[in-house]
């Protein structure tokens, strides 16, 4: 799995809402009353045999329909910002932001779907499976050639956004785990305003 790319791709799901289940519909209207997140988050890439391949940690934040910064603290410092439809991502151990419009291949992702209120009920087939009081967890499953992940698994822990595991093609996943998070918080615009250290290289591709 690369994890570059699948990170973007982690990185809509707003279509129809035609004759959709109960399961369907409590998971989207869960989604669509989700205005702003703010959590710490520990990502982590595992093997086909579940092996951890590597781990990094940092800070999400999430204000609709705009803004999004993913900010990663460790291992190394690295930033992933959304505005609208363009992508901007600092790389400390390159001193390097990279501006960009947003890739058609992030259009299915994580990311996308919090900050857009995306629909994936066209690209998935969505299970409710049954947990402790305190625990709902969906399961969605691939129904369309070409997505980016077989299965995604979403755990909502006491109402509140929990844990999202990735599984592609290869059966390598990603985990996503919420800390700490914060559902409609007032966030200020000023909160995702990124200004790179001095020195920093920046390329900007997006009017390419």
């Amino acid at each position: 799995m690369k994890v570059n790319s699948k990170l973007i791709v982690c990185i809509s799901l707003i279509l129809l809402f035609q004759n959709i289940s109960t399961q369907e519909l409590s998971l989207k209207e869960y989604l669509e009353n989700i205005n702003t997140i703010k959590a710490d988050f520990i990502q982590t890439n595992y093997s086909v045999s579940n092996a951890m391949i590597n781990q990094s940690n940092g800070r999400i934040k999430i204000k609709k329909p705009h803004h999004l910064i993913w900010d990663i603290k460790q291992p190394f410092v690295k930033k992933i910002i959304l505005h609208q439809d363009k992508l901007s991502i600092f790389d400390s151990q390159l001193n390097q932001l990279l501006i960009s419009s947003l890739p058609i291949e992030a259009y299915d992702s994580f990311l996308i779907l919090l900050l857009r209120n995306a629909s994936i009920l066209n690209f998935y087939s969505i299970e409710k499976i049954d947990t402790d009081d305190s625990e709902v967890l969906f399961s969605l499953i691939s129904n369309t050639r070409g997505n980016s992940f077989e299965r995604i698994n979403i755990s909502i822990l006491n109402g509140i956004l929990n844990k999202l595991t990735f599984v592609d093609s290869k059966n390598e996943s990603l985990e996503i785990k919420l800390i700490n998070a914060l559902i409609n918080t007032n966030l200020s615009n000023n909160e995702f305003v990124f200004n790179p250290p001095k020195n920093t290289e920046i390329i900007d591709q997006s009017n390419d």
